[in-house]
């Protein structure tokens, strides 16, 4: 099987986002189970697997959307209008998760082109203890590269202070202020992503109640590396981290301002903190990018074996 990867940043192995940090594992995992990945547009493949240049046609492949959230704003619909277009020509569409179609469903309209599918985004295993002295204590992590409104990173902290959970420390990476100055909570900016990896082997509860986000990549990355995760109902996390979830009013998939999310259950997110102590460490195996790219490739399959 020989297939082309698009990606709207330029090729996958220069995107610095998160889209292109899964891009790359996926395809580092593709190649290693025998798939023949390039990067020639004009070269004749069996898929052209799109990663979000929704405006390329290929010429002689199947063309597989693997596709982002939609615009969810008050111009979604001038907003969305590449992808819109884009569901008319593509021969199959691989969502993020049911979360994630039927936001899809509703600002893009359903995809009748052909086949589709749920695929979650996944992450290297890395479940090796590190061997560090944070280990022994309680150690929660909130992590992404920008803080924006919908992430609730002051939420998250607020509920932690609450929580008072002895011993216990909160890291919190990525680009963003000190909300809240505490001796417990630690704010490391921005890291390389060899640098995450091992502070997530380092702690023990991730918390991501990012409002109506499809997948985060950062809570695949935390449950390959053995962390629990404390979520939100009004997201597509809860399909791969069902344990903790902070129960929300359910989204009613009208146009909104996804900054502006509704004010979070400090007492109720606290006492998940808590409970999160005693609980099992998760089951990544959905997520192992191992598994995802077997997902992929016989998707592939399938799409190949389509054609008239």
């Amino acid at each position: 099987m020989k297939i082309c990867c698009s990606n709207k940043y330029g090729t996958w192995r220069d995107a610095k986002t998160g889209k292109g940090f899964f891009a790359q594992r996926l395809i580092k995992a593709l190649i290693a189970s025998g798939v023949d990945v390039i990067e020639d547009r004009n070269a004749k493949v069996d898929i052209d697997l799109q990663f979000g240049k929704y405006t390329y046609e290929p010429k002689s492949a199947k063309s597989v959307i693997r596709m982002g959230p939609p615009h969810i704003g008050k111009t979604h619909y001038a907003g969305n209008k590449r992808k819109r277009e884009a569901l008319k020509r593509a021969d199959a569409i691989i969502y993020q998760s049911k979360f994630g179609r039927m936001m899809c469903d509703k600002f893009l309209g359903e995809f009748k082109g052909g086949l589709s599918s749920v695929i979650f985004n996944g992450a290297p295993s890395n479940c090796e203890d590190a061997g560090r002295v944070m280990n022994n204590a309680p150690v929660f992590i909130a992590s992404t590269r920008d803080w924006t409104g919908q992430k609730r990173l002051n939420s998250i902290l607020k509920a932690f202070c609450l929580a008072d959970i002895p011993d216990s420390g909160m890291l919190v990476l990525g680009d963003c202020e000190k909300v809240i100055k505490k001796p417990k909570i630690y704010y490391l900016g921005l890291k390389t992503q060899d640098v995450i990896a091992n502070l997530l082997r380092d702690a023990n509860i991730m918390v991501s109640i990012v409002w109506l986000d499809c997948m985060p990549n950062s809570v695949c990355e935390a449950l390959c590396a053995g962390c629990k995760v404390i979520t939100t109902s009004t997201s597509g996390t809860p399909e791969i981290a069902p344990d903790l979830v902070l129960q929300e009013k359910p989204w009613d998939f009208k146009p909104c301002d996804n900054d502006s999310p509704p004010k979070v259950d400090l007492n109720a997110l606290a006492e998940l903190m808590r409970k999160s102590l005693t609980m099992p460490k998760p089951y990544f195996g959905h997520v192992d990018i191992d598994f995802i790219a077997k997902q992929y490739i016989d998707f592939f399959g399938e799409v190949l074996d389509g054609r008239s």
